[in-house]
């Protein structure tokens, strides 16, 4: 079983436990609906009569059952969540032992050296059509630019961990 198989099985069990969740909130919900029709609305505790303590203990039990539902909801609310980005990273990553990873990540060093360059040339650009920054200190030079000097550096960063890990996979291949 490959990384991403094992990955969208732990989404599919979340939305497994996400529903099983859900049908546990409905019955609490239920349960604590049920035991309130009892009860008309605006009645207050009769302090003193003989029905006080099975009127406390009622709104007792009925306060529980929301409470079970709403843990129950918050529960399925998670899984739903963990679900959604397990899934969202799957679209996304490129994992060793996908029969494609190596085509893939020649996709996103081309798309990365594009970008790279598009942010090169747009720098470059600006500098041209804006000679007061010649006056300015690198760091207010920095903070006027299109894109800044620390999107370079990550972009580099990446472009540079994307080709190691090409380079070790066509190792680990051929």
């Amino acid at each position: 079983m490959t990384y991403r198989e094992r990955r969208e099985a732990r989404a599919a069990r979340r939305r497994q436990w996400a529903e099983s969740r859900e049908a546990k909130a409905a019955a609490a919900w239920e349960t604590a609906e049920t035991l309130s029709s009892v009860i008309p609305f605006g009645q207050p505790i009769l302090v003193g009569h003989h029905s006080e303590g099975a009127d406390r203990n009622r709104r007792r039990r009925i306060s529980n059952a929301y409470e079970r539902s709403f843990e129950h909801e918050d529960m399925r609310r998670r899984h739903v969540a963990a679900a959604d980005t397990i899934e969202a990273q799957l679209e996304h990553s490129i994992y060793s032992d996908d029969p494609d990873a190596i085509e893939r990540l020649e996709e996103r060093i081309a798309e990365l050296e594009a970008k790279r360059e598009t942010i090169k040339a747009r720098n470059a650009e600006y500098r041209k059509t804006h000679p007061e920054l010649r006056a300015m200190t690198p760091y207010q030079r920095d903070q006027a630019m299109p894109h800044r000097g620390y999107e370079f550096t990550n972009l580099s960063g990446n472009l540079n961990r994307q080709r190691k890990r090409l380079e070790q996979l066509r190792r680990k291949e051929g």
